[in-house]
């Protein structure tokens, strides 16, 4: 299963808005200060393909947590924790993948273990380490809401 460390896509996202330049093309400027937000193109092709990395996994976790009756609504907090920071089209295309993936890790978990004694003792072997997913997980989008309410750039 998922290391604990490499949960991190969405604090990852959000950390690396500090980085960003003063003058990101087409950043609205605001009396001396130029407003910008963190896009897909703002990120170095390893960073892409480490988030790229950590949205699988986080659909993985993501899946088997609604496969097992837990519904984190990691979507709709993330967007609440970078929307301020993130350009509107990375994080749509962000979400797109994360769903996607999430939906065929689903059916995955669903074909395989979808019969009831199956499911329960699957979900009962997951119990804890999901419980610390979910509080790594969240624990991780409030540590990147923090980051971008304390951006300077953003």
């Amino acid at each position: 299963m998922l290391g604990v460390r490499q949960l991190g896509w969405f604090a990852a996202l959000a950390f690396v808005i500090v980085t960003l330049a003063f003058t990101q093309t087409g950043a609205a400027q605001t009396g001396g200060i130029v407003l910008a937000k963190l896009g897909l193109d703002s990120m170095s092709k390893e960073e892409r393909k480490n988030l790229w990395k950590l949205v699988d996994e986080y659909a993985t976790v993501d899946a088997l947590q609604e496969f097992c009756g837990i519904k984190l609504n990691l979507q709709r907090r993330a967007w609440q924790a970078v929307g301020a920071c993130v350009e509107r089209s990375a994080l749509r295309r962000v979400f797109s993948v994360f769903r996607s993936k999430k939906a065929e890790y689903l059916k995955a978990w669903e074909t395989l273990h979808g019969e009831p004694d199956k499911k329960k003792a699957l979900c009962e072997r997951f119990r804890v380490k999901l419980g610390e997913y979910a509080r790594v997980m969240s624990g991780q989008i409030s540590e990147a809401a923090t980051m971008c309410r304390n951006c300077f750039f953003c």
